[in-house]
């Protein structure tokens, strides 16, 4: 089939650009014909809370984007479904992570010839800040699409409040084979000066205020009292200040046992601090899915997750990963329990997950004709 994707790609970086580049890297596999459109202007750069919206990834992908959508600009939505339509596709694939977008693909959506799929790839129903139009603008877009996927349960059940008669399937995000294999875990601690008699868990991705640092930051005066070796690593950039969680570390005497990496993470070195950790943390208060799921399941490293509606429904309680209130102390008792739990039982469990997990599924089942 002729397949357009529309939405975050190379040369942008983040989450969604990764995950789009795998699927049209997927789609081509099984010999599509694929044809990506991303920005020329994303957000206009007062919009952007980070330090930059591109990516400095040194491997490029197999599929080079056409960089042609304004998010701003209307007459530019014209030209853009002009072009997907002068393609003809036989399916049209956009993306929806933020209210902010709504209204430019929901446009060029409209726009579209009649006789293309039009497939809506939703990875936030709602935006982790609350939005007052933010049910109208979701909508609006599922009023322009035939059907549409999302990566949790939770989402899944957000779009039924708003609109239950749309098709819609739930899809597992598959482990993500760009960031490469997992490897040896002195190895990966060699490699970021990590020392090897430390044990280190990981709190991974952008910084924000939903993810609940603080809560993991107070766990660690509970945890150290029982394993002194025991560090947290704190990867990514913050979109909210710091501040707020260095007074926490300094309050609780922590400085010693938290190292800190305040920046965006390269795709080539995102292997090294997930294989140097024994638990990958996500003290979430509220989440729609998480990238970072995936990337653990990929580099076989167990997840500590508090118990909310779009994280622990993939965790099956003790025996592929772990899940706590979220409150610190009961994730400190979850994260001193699950440190010491039999990691071969762990590590196969966490096997079997990742083998059902692939691409190629993913992408049948997201383009399957049958049902629609």
């Amino acid at each position: 089939m002729n397949i357009v994707l529309i939405g975050p790609y190379f040369p942008y970086r983040g989450g969604i650009s990764d995950t789009n580049q795998e699927l049209c890297e997927n789609l081509q596999k099984l010999g599509h014909l694929v044809t990506v459109f991303t920005f020329n202007l994303q957000y206009p750069a007062i919009f952007f809370p980070g330090k930059t919206q591109l990516s400095n990834k040194s491997i490029l992908p197999k599929i080079k984007a056409n960089r042609i959508i304004n998010s701003l600009n209307p007459f530019n939505w014209i030209s853009s479904a002009k072009k997907i339509n002068n393609i003809n596709p036989d399916i049209l694939i956009s993306c929806y992570w933020t209210p902010y977008m709504a209204i430019s693909f929901s446009y060029i959506n409209q726009r579209i010839n009649k006789k293309i799929k039009k497939i809506g790839l939703i990875h936030n129903a709602f935006p982790h800040e609350n939005n007052f139009l933010q049910k109208f603008l979701l909508k609006f877009y599922l009023k322009k699409i035939d059907k549409y996927a999302t990566f949790s349960k939770n989402v899944m059940e957000q779009i039924k409040t708003i609109n239950n008669a749309k098709k819609g399937i739930e899809l597992y995000l598959p482990a993500p084979k760009n960031f490469g294999e997992p490897i040896n875990k002195n190895l990966a601690k060699k490699k970021l000066n990590l020392s090897k008699d430390s044990t280190y868990i990981l709190f991974f991705g952008i910084i924000r205020e939903y993810k609940g640092l603080e809560i993991l930051i107070k766990s660690m005066s509970k945890i150290i009292k029982e394993k002194k070796e025991l560090k947290l690593l704190i990867v990514g950039e913050n979109y909210d200040s710091f501040k707020k969680y260095k007074k926490i570390i300094s309050k609780e005497n922590l400085n010693n046992y938290i190292i800190i990496n305040n920046n965006f993470i390269n795709e080539n070195e995102v292997k090294y601090w997930f294989c140097s950790s024994d638990l990958v943390i996500q003290p979430y208060k509220k989440a729609s899915q998480s990238g970072i799921s995936s990337l653990a399941l990929q580099f076989e490293i167990p997840i500590v997750s508090t118990n909310i509606k779009g994280l622990s429904e993939y965790i099956t309680d003790n025996q592929d990963g772990f899940i706590s209130e979220p409150n610190y102390k009961d994730l400190s008792k979850k994260i001193l329990f699950a440190i010491d739990y039999d990691k071969n039982l762990l590590i196969n469990k966490i096997r079997e997950k990742k083998k059902k997990s692939n691409w190629k599924k993913f992408v049948l089942k997201l383009i399957n004709n049958k049902n629609d």
